[in-house]
């Protein structure tokens, strides 16, 4: 039984700029949460403090395609200067349920040098942005780090999956992984070998791969599961067993090891 050569069947390579894409905007993103943060520091190191109140509460309705709804609140609140002159701002962030109401004494923070810049004290003014920035930023950056072993890892797989397309293992069959028992040699030679334990009768079966002409262990050093296609109701009938996942490492133009005609058990 010769092995086939050629390449192997299944789903299509994952794009490899998706990784470097969401590590870029996550870098990004983090970027944008440290600008924040030093904005919110130099605007303290120069702001002043004073009291100021709720003054009102404004009403926004989001509608989506659903025909659903959510409402979100947005404070505007007042505050005096010291020649006496009232300010009144609306805040730049908006929470559901409200975070206050109309009366409700605040804390605010303004600069001197443009007293209408003036925010209130606390979490969703100073930090919720930076906050938001940060926590976007370091699930792109994960993801980016990530994203190129799993996209390997699922183009591998999806290559394994596909490695019956082109060369279909015998009717009625399904396909197992079979725990590796052994390597034989065959002159020059290597001969994968499987064995297989029926569930229900506890009967074995000894699949053997086609001869491999190179040695096939370096590849194999974190496996001890074989892929096979057999019918499991044939103690006897032909098998096919995947080694889609071996490389010649002669080289070639496509040196990908696909599974050899059916065999008989």
């Amino acid at each position: 039984m010769a092995l086939t050569m050629g390449k192997a069947g299944g789903g299509r390579a994952a794009p490899r700029w998706l990784g470097p894409l969401f590590l870029l905007v996550g870098l990004g993103l983090i970027a944008g949460a440290g600008i924040a943060v030093w904005l919110e520091l130099a605007f303290r190191e120069r702001a002043v403090e004073t009291d100021g109140r709720i003054v009102e509460m404004i009403r926004e309705i989001t509608r989506d395609r659903d025909g659903g709804s959510s409402t979100n609140w947005t404070p505007v609140f007042a505050y005096r200067l010291p020649d006496g002159r009232e300010v009144r701002v609306t805040a730049s962030f908006s929470s559901s349920p409200p975070c206050c109401k109309v009366g409700d004494a605040v804390r605010v923070r303004y600069d001197p040098a443009d007293p209408t810049r003036g925010r209130m004290t606390g979490f969703l003014s100073s930090w919720l942005l930076p906050t938001i920035l940060g926590g976007m930023g370091s699930v792109f950056t994960l993801l980016g780090l990530v994203l190129p072993r799993m996209l390997r890892g699922s183009a591998t797989l999806a290559a394994a999956g596909g490695a019956f397309g082109d060369a279909e293992g015998p009717p009625g069959s399904a396909i197992l992984e079979v725990p590796l028992v052994g390597l034989r040699r065959a002159g020059d030679a290597c001969i994968l070998q499987a064995r297989w334990t029926d569930p229900r009768s506890g009967a074995q079966r000894l699949f053997e791969s086609p001869p491999i002409p190179f040695d096939p262990v370096p590849q194999m050093r974190h496996m001890d599961h074989i892929r096979v296609a057999f019918d499991p109701s044939l103690p006897d009938g032909p098998y096919r067993m995947d080694l889609s996942f071996l490389r010649d490492p002669r080289g070639g133009e496509d040196a990908t090891m696909m599974a050899g005609p059916p065999r008989r058990g």
